[in-house]
């Protein structure tokens, strides 16, 4: 189940949600608050980023900045040093 049906499922039960995303890149955040997409013309990647600013533009999510360093999954996500660990 996606992050979508989830919401919708929660609003439905009278729970209402917004969904935080946090992102490391702020031309990301800023060209899905803005509707600017200057990418690449492959499909999927073109729906997702159709269905986040949806999401954006609708509420349903809030996208914030964090810091590279503070990104919590980055242990599951990149190799690092043991220091980052």
């Amino acid at each position: 189940m996606g992050l979508s049906q989830i919401s919708h499922l929660l609003n439905e039960l009278g729970i209402p949600t917004i969904s935080h995303v946090f992102s490391n890149s702020q031309s990301l955040i800023t060209s899905i608050k803005n509707r600017i997409y200057h990418g690449t013309a492959v499909a999927h990647i073109v729906t997702k980023y159709d269905l986040a600013t949806d999401m954006a533009r609708d509420g349903e999510i809030d996208w914030s900045y964090i810091w590279t360093a503070e990104m919590l999954t980055d242990c599951f996500t990149k190799p690092l040093p043991k220091r980052a660990f």
